[in-house]
C-alpha cells in the first residue's frame, strides 16, 4: 500500500450520486440487471457483475429473461442514478425542463434481433410497455440503421428521461436520443441596406462592406458540374432559380414523397409560412447574368432540394439525418435512390444541445462519400458548441457578420465556428404567398442561415476547378486558411479563422493546392472520465505534416508530437472540453480543428453519514474487470497552529473467498485514478487497506475498486475518524499539526 498527505480539497465536482439511506436496511444488495448496467434503490443498491462474468441469463428459459428484461427497463425508469455506461448510450442534451416529446430515435446493435427486423424491435417495444410512461410504437426505419419510434401521448422532460433510461437499460441497444425539433437559423428584416452586399467585399478600394468577394471568383469558376443540396423546408418556382433545380425529395412526415417542394402549410398549425429553403438556394446557387433579379455565389451548380423541414421552418432530427444520408446518394428505407447525390450539402438550421449521435452518423456517412456539410452556427447569441448539428465532428461550422465585418448581432461563436460570411439583411428568391406558394419575388432574411449558404457557393466554386477533388477536411481548410481577415481589432466573440474569401479560395483550388488538414474523433470509456482521441489528419499533397499540437481543452499546455499519436487523456471532471489539433506541414502551413467534446459523469455511490455502511461495509457483487465509485465526505474545521483539527479517513476492502480479487484506489477531490493517493490489491483472503487519509480543510475522498476476477460478494467499508488531540497542543518540536 501506498498512499500521501492531500493539502486541500476540491470542491465542486459534479457527480452522479447514488446515495444510500442513513437507516439502511441490513439487506444484501441485489443483483437486478445483466450486463454492465447498475441501478439505486432507496433502500437497496442494486449492482452488476457475477460470479463467472458470463450473462447470468443465458441459461434462464425465455420467460425468465423477458422477466429480468422487464424488472431491469422497470428499475433503470425508476432511478435517477444512471451507469457511465448507461449515460454513454443516452444524449439528454436537448430535454429542457419544459421539454414535452413523443418521438425518440433507438439504434439496435448489429446483429441483435431487433437490428435485423423491426417486427421485433417492436415486439421488444410490447415487452417493455409496463416500464415506460407510456406505449411506444415503431414508427420507420432511418437510412443510417435507426429506429424512429412514438409514444402514446408526449411525455414531459422527467418521462422523457425515464422512458430513455429504461431503453437505455437493454444491452443490445447501442444508444437512444429523443428525436428532437430544429429549426430554420433566420430571422426576417426589413429592407435596410444596398442588395447583394455580401457578394462584395472591402478588399476593393471604395467598397466598405465586408463581403465574400465573389466578383473575382467568378472570373475563375461558377460551380458547374457540383451539386448542392439545400436541407431545408424546400423551394418553390423561381425564375431565377428553375433552370438550377434538380428532382429532390420531401422526407417531412406529413409530405413525404415529391420533388423536395415546399407546398406551403399543409397540416401545420399556429404558426407562419417561412419560404427559406428558397431564400438560401437563391444565395447558394441562383441564375447569374440573365437579366432577372440576383446573383448566386454558385450560379453554374445545381441543386438538389432536400425538404426536411415543414412550411414554418421546424422538423425532426431523424427527418434531417435521412435527407443528409440521402442527399449523399445513401439508401433510406421506402425511398427512390437519389439520382444526383450531392457533394455539397448546406444545413441551414439547429437547435441547442450536443451533437446528437443520429445526426453524426449521417454526416460520418455523408463525409464518406465524399460530401462536404456547412452547418449554421446558430443565432442565440451564445457559445456555438452548444448548437447542432454545426458543433458535430466534420462540418464547416459558418458564423456570421454585418456590413462592417463585425460578428452579426445574434450569430453564435465560439472557438468551434470555422469560417464567417455575411448574415445580416442579405437580399435573396422568396415567395409572396401568405400560406401556399405566391408569386415570385425578393426579400432580406438575416440569420446564420444565410452566412450557411454563401460558403456552400464558395466550396461549389472551389470544387468545381480543383484538379483533384479535395475531400470535407481538405476544403474545411482550404476555406480557413485563405479567408480575408476581420476589420480592425476583430469581432468582439471568436467566429472563425475570419471572412470566406471566395477569390482566394478558388485560385487556391484551381493551382492544385491539396493542404494537410487536421481531423480527430475521441470516444469516452465506458468506465473512467477518460477519452481516446484518433488522430484522422491526412497530407495528400506535396507537403508532409512535421508536428501534431493538440490542446485537451483542462488548462493543460499544449502536448506538441513530431508523429502521429492517438493520445489518451484522463479528466479529474466531467463537462464539456474543447479538444484542438493544429498540424504544421513542412511548408510552414496550419491546419486547426476544434471540437467540443462532452466527457460523461462516473455513477458514485455515496457512502457518507452511512452508519451501518461505516460499522459493516456494503456488500456487492462484482463481474471480472468490472469497475465501481464510492465517495465519503470528510469533515472540515478550522485549522488550527495549536491543536490537530484534521479529521483522516479510511478504506477496507474485503470478500469471503480467498480465490477473489480486486483493486482499492483512493484519491482525495476527483474520482479520476490516473496519480491515487492509495492504492492497495485484495488478494488471498488478504483485505485491501487505505487507512489514515488526511484532507486539511476536509473534502471528498473517491475509491475505485475494479475487479480482477469475478467477485460474488465484495464488502467495502468507509468511515472518517475525528482528528486526535489527546496529546495536547501540537506545533514546532512537538506534535506536528495536520
Amino acid at each position: 500500500m501506498r498512499t500521501k498527505r492531500h493539502n486541500e480539497g476540491t470542491p465542486g465536482l459534479y457527480r452522479s450520486i447514488n446515495r444510500l439511506s442513513l437507516l439502511w436496511s441490513k439487506r444484501s444488495a441485489q443483483r437486478v440487471l445483466s450486463g454492465s448496467v447498475c441501478i439505486a434503490l432507496s433502500l437497496a443498491l442494486t449492482a452488476c457483475g457475477g460470479d463467472s462474468g458470463t450473462d447470468p441469463t443465458s441459461a434462464a428459459s425465455p420467460a425468465a429473461q423477458s422477466t429480468a428484461e422487464v424488472a431491469a427497463a422497470a428499475s433503470a425508469a425508476s432511478s435517477s442514478a444512471v451507469t457511465l455506461a448507461t449515460s454513454l448510450k443516452m444524449n439528454t442534451s436537448s430535454i429542457a425542463p419544459d421539454t414535452s416529446t413523443d418521438r425518440f430515435i433507438i439504434r439496435y446493435k448489429t446483429g441483435s434481433a431487433e437490428r435485423v427486423s423491426t417486427t421485433a424491435a417492436q415486439s421488444k417495444l410490447d415487452r417493455l410497455a409496463s416500464a415506460f410512461p407510456a406505449r411506444a410504437h415503431h414508427l420507420r426505419r432511418m437510412g443510417i440503421g435507426s429506429d424512429v419510434v412514438t409514444t402514446e401521448r408526449k411525455l414531459n422532460a422527467k418521462e422523457a428521461k425515464a422512458f430513455m433510461r429504461a431503453i437505455a437499460s437493454d444491452p443490445n441497444v447501442e444508444y437512444v436520443e429523443p428525436d428532437t425539433v430544429m429549426t430554420v437559423s433566420m430571422a426576417p428584416n426589413d429592407p435596410e441596406y444596398s442588395k447583394q452586399w455580401g457578394l462584395t467585399s472591402n478588399q476593393k478600394p471604395g467598397v466598405t462592406t465586408a463581403g465574400i468577394r465573389a466578383e473575382g471568383a467568378w472570373d475563375v469558376a461558377n460551380g458547374s458540374g457540383v451539386v448542392i443540396a439545400v436541407v431545408d423546408n424546400g423551394v418553390t418556382s423561381h425564375s431565377d432559380l428553375n433552370a438550377n433545380i434538380l428532382p429532390g425529395y420531401d422526407f417531412t412526415s406529413s409530405n413525404r414523397g415529391g420533388t423536395g417542394m415546399n407546398p406551403g402549410i399543409t397540416t401545420e398549425k399556429n404558426c407562419s409560412v417561412v419560404w427559406h429553403g428558397t431564400h438560401v438556394a437563391g444565395i447558394a446557387a441562383a441564375l447569374t447574368n440573365n437579366g432577372v433579379g440576383i446573383a448566386g455565389v454558385a450560379p453554374g451548380a445545381k441543386v438538389v432540394p432536400v425538404r426536411v423541414l415543414n412550411a414554418c421552418g421546424t422538423g425532426y432530427t431523424s427527418d434531417i439525418a435521412d435527407g443528409i444520408t440521402w442527399a449523399a446518394g445513401g439508401t433510406v428505407p421506402g425511398v427512390p435512390v437519389n439520382p444526383y447525390p450531392a457533394k455539397i450539402i448546406n444545413v441551414s438550421l439547429g437547435g441547442l444541445g450536443m451533437c446528437e449521435t443520429t445526426f453524426q452518423k449521417a454526416i460520418d456517412y455523408a463525409i464518406s462519400q465524399g460530401s462536404m456539410v456547412a452547418a449554421a452556427a446558430g443565432n442565440n447569441s451564445v457559445d456555438a458548441s452548444n448548437y447542432e448539428p454545426a458543433n458535430c465532428r466534420g462540418t464547416v461550422s459558418v458564423g456570421g457578420i454585418n456590413r462592417p465585418g463585425a460578428r452579426w448581432v445574434d450569430s453564435d461563436f465560439g472557438a468551434t465556428v470555422d469560417v464567417a460570411a455575411p448574415a445580416d439583411s442579405i437580399w435573396s428568391s422568396y415567395n409572396n404567398g401568405t400560406s401556399a406558394p405566391g408569386s415570385e419575388s425578393y426579400g432580406y432574411m438575416s440569420g446564420t442561415s444565410m452566412a450557411t449558404p454563401a460558403v456552400s457557393g464558395v466550396m461549389a466554386l472551389a470544387q468545381s476547378v480543383a484538379p483533384r477533388p479535395l475531400t470535407p477536411a481538405e476544403m474545411r481548410t482550404l476555406l480557413m486558411q485563405n479567408v480575408q481577415p476581420f476589420p480592425g481589432s476583430g469581432p468582439d466573440q471568436p467566429i472563425g479563422s475570419g471572412i470566406v474569401d471566395a477569390y482566394a479560395t478558388v485560385i487556391a483550388a484551381r493551382s492544385g493546392k491539396i493542404p494537410a488538414a487536421a481531423d480527430f474523433e475521441c470516444s469516452q470509456s465506458a468506465q473512467l472520465m477518460q477519452l481516446t482521441c484518433t488522430d484522422l489528419s491526412t497530407a495528400r499533397g506535396s507537403a508532409p505534416i512535421r508536428s501534431w499540437a493538440w490542446n485537451f481543452g483542462d488548462g493543460r499546455p499544449d502536448t506538441v508530437v513530431t508523429s502521429s499519436t492517438n493520445p489518451v487523456i484522463n479528466y479529474d471532471y466531467p463537462g464539456t472540453y474543447t479538444i484542438t489539433l493544429t498540424v504544421t506541414d513542412t511548408s510552414g502551413a496550419v491546419s486547426t480543428v476544434k471540437r467540443p467534446v462532452s466527457v460523461k459523469p462516473l455513477l458514485v455511490t455515496d457512502l457518507s453519514d452511512n452508519d451501518y455502511a461505516a460499522l459493516y461495509g456494503l456488500n456487492f457483487p462484482l463481474a471480472k474487470g468490472e469497475v465501481q465509485y464510492f465517495s465519503i465526505v470528510a469533515p472540515g474545521a478550522v485549522r488550527s497552529l495549536l491543536v490537530n483539527t484534521t479529521w483522516t479517513t479510511s478504506f477496507d476492502l474485503k470478500s469471503s473467498s480467498a480465490n477473489d480479487a480486486a483493486t482499492l484506489e483512493v484519491k482525495g477531490g476527483t474520482a479520476s485514478m490516473v496519480s491515487p493517493d492509495c492504492s492497495s490489491i485484495m488478494t488471498g483472503g488478504v483485505p485491501a487497506s487505505c487507512a489514515g487519509l488526511a484532507m486539511a480543510g476536509g473534502g471528498t475522498w473517491y475509491a475505485r475498486v475494479t475487479a480482477k476476477t469475478a467477485v460474488d460478494n465484495a464488502n467495502i467499508r468507509a468511515f472518517n475518524t475525528p482528528p486526535d488531540q489527546s496529546r495536547g497542543l501540537c506545533g514546532p518540536g512537538t506534535i506536528p499539526c495536520q
